[in-house]
């Protein structure tokens, strides 16, 4: 058993990495990712072990999100670090941004929710951003080229078909090259860095396609856990508390019951077909019909923690399999 369904900060803890700053993989450090421009250096050796934890996919798109949006901020500055009048520019620019994108593409950029649980970067925001990478890049000034290979990475590593290795290392490489020659005074983020120069080698190591992998259903049972301790537990203490939420999620959790509205929330999500790029790093049988492949987009769901898993629906003469 391999644990999969984890994010950064266990992945962090998991892999001995002292800082956020640095990849969980290779623990290479932000000042060294400016430095090194080589794909391939030995200096991004991953640890033992560190590969066999998944890229962790939902939380990928967000993270490529807020990464394009912090280079934007900065775009005109040009600078890592914002110190002095500049941070007022920045300041300045990303309120810009953040009014254009609400007007121009309906989405709340980086702002708080009501609730005070986080801000308004979630996977369905990252996905419907990506989704116009040329609107996306006339707002935020940042390479439309480079959000494009972010967008078909983003697709390929969420969907539940197998990558083809050498392919997806090709475009890897390519995408890593065009942004260093691009962006060389903004060092990746860690999430970035894991994708594009660990990406490769994460598919390499794993049985099963990275996109059957991803943590939306882990996201998911977090809105069940609030729920059950809500209305089905008692609270006359924690431990009957915790015990209430544990025995509710070993029942809900049964094969037999969590299937039972599967087929439902499938249908009922939003389908649109694959582009020819993404197929492109797929491995596809003879069988299977490459003009028919589609991927889930848009759920109705205002969180992060949805269904919207991108896979590959087959058909064969007018009848889905």
């Amino acid at each position: 058993m391999h644990m999969r369904l984890i994010d950064g900060k266990v992945l962090n803890v998991l892999t001995g990495t002292k800082s956020t700053q640095c990849c969980p993989i290779c623990g290479v450090t932000p000042t060294k990712v400016l430095e090194i421009t080589d794909f391939s250096s030995e200096t991004f050796t991953p640890k033992l072990g560190a590969l066999k934890f998944g890229v962790s996919p939902l939380h990928a798109w967000i993270r490529f999100l807020e990464f394009v949006l912090n280079i934007s901020y900065r775009i005109e500055i040009q600078k890592w670090h914002i110190k002095g009048d500049n941070k007022i520019k920045m300041s300045t620019r990303k309120k810009y941004i953040q009014e254009k994108i609400l007007k121009d593409m309906g989405l709340r950029i980086s702002m708080p929710k009501q609730n005070g649980n986080g801000n308004s970067n979630d996977g369905n925001t990252a996905r419907r951003a990506f989704a116009n990478t040329k609107l996306l890049s006339t707002i935020t000034n940042f390479s439309e080229a480079l959000l494009n290979n972010f967008y078909i990475i983003l697709i390929a590593i969420s969907c539940n078909y197998y990558i083809n290795s050498e392919k997806f290392r090709s475009f890897w490489e390519s995408t890593f090259c065009l942004y260093m020659q691009t962006y060389p005074w903004y060092p990746m983020s860690p999430t970035i860095h894991k994708v594009l120069v660990h990406g490769f080698q994460i598919n390499n190591s794993t049985l099963v396609p990275l996109g059957c992998l991803g943590e939306n259903a882990s996201e998911e049972r977090n809105k069940m856990y609030k729920k059950d301790r809500l209305s089905h537990a008692r609270k006359n203490s924690r431990v009957n508390t915790m015990t209430d939420i544990f025995y509710r999620a070993i029942d809900s959790s049964d094969p037999l019951l969590s299937s039972v509205c599967l087929k439902e929330r499938e249908r009922k999500n939003k389908k649109k077909p694959l582009s020819k790029e993404v197929l492109s790093l797929l491995e596809l049988s003879s069988t299977e019909s490459k003009d028919s492949c589609e991927y889930e987009n848009d759920s109705q769901s205002d969180s992060d923690s949805d269904y919207n898993i991108y896979y590959i629906e087959l058909e064969e003469e007018d009848e889905v399999i």
